[in-house]
């Protein structure tokens, strides 16, 4: 990618490629997601867009970057330290605030269905090392305070949380795509995954 040739892009051109893209990248693996429909919905014609683009896999890196930036002003994780005074308060209080901030968050939104749809990519890869990161210390700072089971191998603990957690996001993608789920049977389900994950973990 040409960062000079992207940073020259006026501001309402360059958030119309991001949108489009990261749209395209959030419905379609990126196998099969298309550069003509990102061309087409940027409304770029194929020589602008290839003097910024040079490859598919640039420009999925370039739109993981910037809806990671407009995510983290919409609603930014507490850091690990935050969890000591009262370690599952603040868990129930970051499950809210994800409930409250997502159906709101249109970066939140997208970058979550790219994740899901796109988890072999570089990009998508290191962004989910970052998250896997920031569980492993929050889990630690858990153990440290009593609040979480220490007996259990922390590897293997952050492991299962993990995984947990994503399942969780994996089934709450489906009723959301299926519009079989209202904001308020999302809510009560929420409540029952903070409760399955307490119950995994808690000392």
């Amino acid at each position: 990618m040409s960062a000079s040739a992207f940073a020259r892009m006026s501001i309402t051109k360059r958030q119309a490629l991001i949108l489009a893209a990261a749209k395209e990248f959030a419905s379609s693996p990126f196998e099969q997601a298309s550069l003509n429909g990102i061309i087409s919905g940027a409304g770029m014609s194929k020589s602008s867009f290839y003097h910024v683009i040079d490859s598919k896999e640039s420009l999925l890196s370039l739109v993981v970057d910037e809806l990671r930036e407009q995510a983290r002003k919409d609603w930014t994780p507490p850091e690990p330290p935050d969890f000591i005074p009262d370690f599952w308060a603040t868990a129930a209080r970051v499950f809210d605030d994800v409930l409250r901030v997502w159906p709101t968050s249109q970066a939140l939104g997208l970058l979550w269905r790219i994740v899901h749809a796109n988890r072999a990519d570089p990009s998508v890869s290191s962004l989910e090392y970052s998250y896997r990161k920031w569980i492993s210390s929050v889990l630690g700072i858990g153990r440290e305070t009593g609040a979480i089971d220490a007996d259990c191998p922390a590897d293997l603990q952050a492991l299962a949380a993990a995984t947990m957690l994503a399942a969780f996001d994996e089934w709450a993608l489906h009723q959301t795509e299926g519009g079989s789920r209202t904001g308020d049977g999302l809510e009560s389900a929420a409540g029952q995954q903070f409760r399955l994950l307490k119950r995994l973990l808690q000392a």
